[in-house]
């Protein structure tokens, strides 16, 4: 019992830590997010369990629903087998016409009650800029990526695959914009990449 109890002291202590490094947007969100975190180490501390993790689980949310769209991880790849894992590219280096794999890990996101579960969705559009930031290549169509569970997750793996252009042995930089359907939270990954 008290290594469960110090285990979700050090959640608490992370979720806190979490809200001052995404830079939470209002403090009144940020202030139930730490006050429900708060309130689950008092429940614990009280033996209460199942009351501590409900608690505990709504300042996740609140946290969740506030934070900007970011990334826990992105990276490229060469090969993916799910959620954290996954093979990472070693360095950034690819031929000219290379199938290239982005891997990444979004935090912030939403998701939709469905008649099936909870629905996650992201569209995604992929742009390859010069090192001024011209864009030189663009996806046609934004890419749909989604999941639906019975409950709600916050684990989710972006995996995006594409073939690079026909471009000039250079430094360039890979562009993934990714949009959250249920928030409509928007953010770039920005990866360098060179083209030998």
């Amino acid at each position: 019992m008290k290594e469960r109890g110090s285990r979700v002291s050090g959640i608490a202590l992370a979720c806190a830590m979490a809200l001052a490094t995404f830079g939470v947007a209002t403090g009144a969100s940020a202030g139930e997010a730490a006050d429900k975190a708060a309130e689950a180490e008092k429940l614990l501390a009280a033996g209460k369990v199942d009351e501590a993790v409900a608690a505990f689980d709504e300042s996740i949310e609140a946290f969740w629903k506030t934070a900007p769209l970011g990334f826990r991880k992105a990276v490229f790849v060469d090969k993916v087998n799910g959620f954290g894992d996954y093979v990472a590219h070693e360095g950034t280096t690819f031929a000219p016409k290379s199938e290239l794999k982005i891997y990444a890990e979004p935090v912030g996101f939403g998701s939709t009650v469905t008649a099936t579960g909870h629905r996650i969705a992201f569209k995604t559009e992929i742009e390859i800029r010069n090192q001024s930031g011209q864009i030189l290549a663009r996806s046609p169509n934004p890419a749909p990526l989604e999941k639906t569970g019975l409950s709600r997750s916050r684990e989710f793996q972006i995996t995006v695959g594409f073939q690079l252009p026909d471009l000039k042995p250079g430094v360039y930089v890979l562009v993934l914009k990714v949009t959250d359907e249920a928030t409509g939270k928007s953010a770039p990954i920005e990866l360098p990449l060179t083209i030998s």
